[in-house]
């Protein structure tokens, strides 16, 4: 305000006089944004290297901030104390997400300058994701001007100025944002002639230096965005708290975001964390080869990981095993793999029961592994032949695609089709054959690369419930997800914060029941009875294992339809064993004792699912 002259002043003092009578009337909103860019901002160094002032309010008596001194991303937040398992950490704070679906209540200052931009961002023609981060940038850079506090700790992040520069990728990304969040400002100013005449006068302060600024700050949401997860462990939106961005990435996290209230979202701990030691989350889905994680991380966050699962000699995620006693053996890795695609053990026998590797089913789990990677490495590679030859013709693209390029750029494209490769419909049966090989030789678990990759992809995409053979098909893979994929890919225990985690599979059995009643046929689980009795004990099991206090209600309703509802026969049938033949139809690798049901983990840690000495009470 010290470079306006004094008729500015004057001017503005009038103005103010006259558009604060009606806060609710656009024109105030126009003109307090206007007065909101003529405030000092702070100019990131143009060098990530700089030293800056580290503004702090993250350490307490809890935790602390270790390497203030030091460049942003260097910097630990370690605990002070013991933290035993669900301890509440920190809050997350919500003054700035972009939320999917919903909304909650925003400052009334987010909803009138969104009012202001609404129209013309509607109008911007850009892909989805690009508008996602516009909206964001938007909603940081409008909290950063009317939040003091929140503008502080933007501060305190990385920009990576210089790691997004030399991207080209990144770098017109990020161009393409500053751009569009340009033209709209200007849209603005022509709108609004008070505003144009601080532009004018060289008094917005974020467009100085070409709207320096402002690019930085798209560095910032670009760089340390996240995502917000629901009670259902699901994707609500994306959000940008500069706390919750101090905390560091671990491919074996000790942290994680949860709901814990009504629009109320905080951070606690699926592992034991002690005195000193870091604190940290995971920045993307670690249940991937070493090679995998480091791109994303490198190319979005600009770091190379150095956790304890990175540095392991043997990529638990893309390895072999003891198809006796399931010990991991020495492999080849992902990028090994995609230099020479060769099936040569690197291992004769078992170091741990000496039982001897049959050289012919290891050589055949081999190829049907790198078959599975050609699947997604290579688009459209539909062919009218047989399924045999199918196979064979894709293994030679395989090797022909390894030839012309080399591991990196392989890593590259397997990071990109991942979310975009499709299955060829009239191939879902054969590739589900050879799933079904590859649980039964145990060479590979599922909860490694390709295959977990591929299982998700059949139990999303290719197992459509017509009747009721089709709808246990689709049982039979979702189970394999769950307890095959997900549960031994979570080393840090995180899956059992998602208190609505058995609420799908219950639904599905539910929803197989009603099929059922349809149809009226005998099963796999035996008489029309037998089945119906197996399938209702089942769900009533997995609804009363849902223990979200925001689901309460319905997981009531639920159970009450399903004692009401459904009259068991005379039958005295255990829960154990039912669920222990709704498991062996799954063949899930679910491990059964006469109490409990366990899987073990891609570290080869016992895994407790549930009890069920407990569970024998009759619906």
């Amino acid at each position: 305000m010290s470079q306006l002259s004094t008729l500015d002043k004057f001017n503005i003092a009038k103005i103010q006089m006259e558009t604060s009578k009606n806060k609710d009337s656009p024109e105030y909103w126009k003109f307090r944004l206007a007065i909101k860019l003529i405030q000092d901002v702070y100019m990131f160094p143009s060098d990530e290297s700089c030293k800056r002032e580290f503004y702090d309010t993250v350490s307490n008596e809890r935790m602390r901030v270790v390497g203030k001194d030091l460049i942003p991303g260097e910097r630990r937040v370690v605990a002070n104390v013991d933290f035993t398992i669900g301890s509440h950490i920190m809050d997350v704070t919500t003054i700035a997400v972009l939320f999917d679906d919903y909304n909650d209540t925003p400052p009334v200052y987010i909803t009138k300058y969104q009012e202001i931009f609404q129209s013309m961002i509607i109008n911007t023609k850009t892909n989805k994701e690009t508008n996602r981060i516009i909206l964001l940038t938007f909603l940081v850079m409008f909290n950063y001007l009317e939040d003091s506090e929140f503008a502080s700790k933007v501060n305190n992040l990385c920009t990576h100025q210089r790691q997004i520069r030399l991207a080209s990728e990144l770098r017109n990304a990020r161009d393409s944002i500053k751009a569009q969040m340009i033209d709209l400002f200007h849209s603005y100013f022509k709108e609004y002639s008070l505003a144009m005449e601080f532009f004018k006068k060289g008094q917005i302060k974020m467009a100085k230096s070409n709207w320096k600024f402002l690019e930085n700050l798209v560095n910032v949401v670009m760089v340390n965005q996240s995502v917000l997860m629901n009670h259902h462990h699901e994707r609500v939106g994306i959000f940008l708290d500069p706390q919750f961005a101090i905390l560091n990435h671990s491919c074996l996290p000790n942290c994680l975001q949860i709901e814990s209230g009504y629009e109320q979202y905080s951070v606690v701990n699926s592992l034991p964390i002690q005195a000193n030691e870091e604190i940290t989350v995971n920045y993307i889905n670690v249940g991937a080869p070493v090679e995998i994680r480091a791109y994303k991380l490198l190319t979005k966050y600009h770091f190379h990981c150095q956790c304890q699962l990175c540095l392991m000699k043997q990529d638990v995620f893309f390895t072999m095993q003891c198809n006796e006693c399931l010990k991991q053996i020495k492999s080849s890795s992902l990028n090994a793999t995609l230099t020479t695609p060769n099936t040569i053990l690197k291992e004769q026998s078992c170091s741990k029961c000496f039982h001897p590797f049959d050289l012919d089913v290891y050589t055949r789990q081999i190829q049907i592994r790198n078959f599975l990677i050609a699947i997604i490495l290579i688009p459209k590679s539909n062919y009218n032949i047989n399924d045999d030859g199918y196979f064979s013709l894709l293994l030679k693209e395989f090797a022909g695609l390894i030839e012309r390029n080399g591991a990196p750029a392989l890593v590259r494209l397997l990071v990109d089709t991942l979310e975009t490769f499709q299955i060829v419909p009239t191939r879902v049966s054969f590739i589900k054959r050879l799933i079904d090989e590859v649980m039964t030789t145990k060479v590979f678990a599922l909860y490694t690369f390709p295959f977990n990759v591929i299982v998700q992809k059949i139990s999303n995409d290719a197992c459509e419930c017509t009747d009721f053979d089709t709808g246990l098909e689709g049982l039979k893979y979702y189970a394999r997800v769950l307890f095959a994929v997900k549960f031994p890919a979570d080393l840090s225990s995180q899956l059992f914060f998602d208190e609505c985690l058995f609420m799908e599979l219950a639904q599905r059995i539910e929803n197989l029941m009603a099929v059922l009643v349809e149809e009226q046929v005998d099963t796999f689980f035996g008489t029309f009875e037998e089945s119906m009795e197996l399938l209702a004990r089942c769900a009533y099991f997995f609804y009363k294992h849902v223990k979200c206090k925001f689901e309460t209600q319905y997981v009531e309703e639920k159970l009450l339809q399903l004692r009401q509802g459904y009259h068991p026969t005379k039958s005295k049938r255990s829960i154990h064993s039912c669920l222990e033949r709704l498991f062996s139809y799954a063949n899930a690798n679910i491990f059964i004792t006469k109490t409990r049901f366990l899987i073990f983990n891609a570290r080869q840690e016992q895994v407790t699912l549930f009890h069920t000495f407990d569970s024998d009470d009759y619906m």
